[in-house]
């Protein structure tokens, strides 16, 4: 039975150009079996990252208020 993973990343800036801070949001999925169904591991997949995002985004964003705080 073959396994596929990937990734996919996304780099931005965060503030003005002239902090030079940036942020990055990476994103993996690991272990898809080859010979089950796609779209019900997919979905499994969906309804987890959907929760783990809230929680991401939040301490995410309570960061950048303090980096973007300490820049002005």
């Amino acid at each position: 039975m073959a396994k596929v993973s990937m990734h996919l990343g996304f780099t931005f800036r965060v503030g003005d150009l002239s902090t030079n801070q940036y942020g990055r949001i990476d994103y993996s999925i690991d272990q898809i079996d080859t010979e089950l169904p796609i779209d019900d591991q997919l979905d499994n997949v969906g309804l987890v990252t959907d929760k783990v995002w809230e929680v991401l985004k939040t301490k995410v964003d309570d960061q950048l208020e303090v980096l973007l705080d300490e820049g002005k």
